[in-house]
């Protein structure tokens, strides 16, 4: 009597992957599956003491690849924001974060084979806090209303908003700012001569962390809200984000020249900002409408003009627009150093020409909202 021998057949869930030799110890691989129904999804394989372990790569925070991310023992941290996972099941190693699916390999004959049903499915519980979740939905709010509405309905008066990048310690003694003081006289203009509700956040006063550069780790990485104020409940950058976006029609921004370039603070900030230009590039989300800017700038050196070339080039690229003359400022040159007296001379009969130009600029800044406003000059162009 002959005996046949039949093949075990492979649970028709078993996708094949690779040679165990092709993932070295402490080192991973991605995969792309995709499943009988046409559904792809990319999987990472961990080799951990020679025991494989599969994990989905798409972090549950923004979607980072977790098989770039740093392995200690059994513990992956997401390349992009931190977000940590236990590759043997996909959960968070904390309480209260999020997981991803988790997939059983089978070692066959030195081949690896993906269970493609999930032995473990991920969970969402994570929430952000208070402050940065009201800012997200605000925002997405206030973007839906503009793009679905024909007519906006906002109160007649413009909303000018300030903001001082200077960093003069008047805590400590008072100290006059030239680019403040300035500052001060334009938002006095716009509130008594046209008529504007005006605001003003003197950078100094606020505590806020520097940019950490998720955009250099992938464009995709830097999202807005910034990642900063998510993990950190005390970072004020929101405060800018709010009136920045959602308050403001005209933001006029001014500042000190230091060293031929414009204040530390100023720096401080726009780099934080950089992950609302970004939204136009991985979002193709404009999250600043029909608004104008423009730039006051004051110093004791020269490089009046280098500074407002830079300023206007960041702030176009946010999506401001500018009226007549969108800059001004003096300084008194290389040699004077005296620059007690550009402060003086702001306020003296000799600066009547200084604060001509101050009007001259917050009044085309103001009509240009204006204008763009009634024609929903960014809803045609977009």
């Amino acid at each position: 009597m002959r005996r046949f021998v039949t093949k075990r057949k492979q649970p028709s869930s078993l996708h094949y992957l690779c040679l165990k030799t092709e993932i070295a110890e402490g080192n991973s691989k991605v995969f792309s599956i995709s499943s009988d129904k046409g559904i792809k999804q990319e999987v990472a394989v961990f080799n951990i003491g020679g025991n494989f372990y599969a994990i989905s790569n798409v972090c549950a925070h923004k979607g980072g690849p977790l098989s770039q991310g740093i392995l200690e023992k059994s513990i992956v941290t997401c390349p992009w924001h931190g977000w940590k996972y236990d590759v043997r099941n996909g959960k968070s190693p904390h309480r209260g974060g999020d997981s991803v699916n988790s997939f059983k390999i089978h070692s066959i004959r030195n081949k690896l084979y993906l269970d493609l049903i999930p032995s473990k499915l991920g969970t969402a519980s994570y929430r952000p806090h208070k402050a940065y979740a009201e800012l997200r939905d605000s925002v997405r709010n206030h973007l839906s209303h503009i793009d679905k509405d024909s007519i906006i309905q906002t109160d007649n008066k413009v909303h000018v908003l300030g903001i001082s990048t200077t960093n003069t310690n008047d805590e400590i003694a008072p100290r006059k700012s030239t680019s403040e003081r300035s500052l001060e006289f334009a938002l006095d203009f716009a509130k008594n001569k046209l008529g504007a509700n005006c605001h003003m956040i003197k950078l100094r006063n606020l505590k806020f962390r520097h940019c950490e550069g998720y955009y250099s780790k992938n464009a995709k990485a830097c999202i807005f809200p910034c990642s900063i104020s998510e993990i950190d409940k005390a970072d004020q950058m929101l405060e800018v984000y709010e009136r920045v976006i959602l308050w403001s029609d005209v933001v006029l921004v001014s500042t000190p020249i230091r060293w031929g370039n414009a204040s530390s603070l100023y720096y401080q900030m726009v780099q934080r900002m950089n992950c609302v230009q970004n939204q136009s590039v991985t979002n193709q989300q404009y999250l600043i409408r029909d608004k104008a800017a423009a730039f006051i700038i004051t110093g004791g050196q020269d490089n009046v003009q280098h500074v407002a070339g830079e300023m206007l080039m960041f702030w176009s690229q946010l999506g401001f627009v500018f009226g007549k003359f969108p800059f001004v400022g003096w300084n008194r040159g290389w040699y004077a150093e005296d620059t007690e007296n550009n402060y003086n001379n702001l306020i003296s009969d000799h600066g009547a020409s200084m604060r001509t130009d101050i009007m001259r600029t917050v009044k085309g800044a103001v009509e240009m909202s204006k204008l763009v406003k009634e024609k929903r000059y960014d809803e045609q162009i977009m």
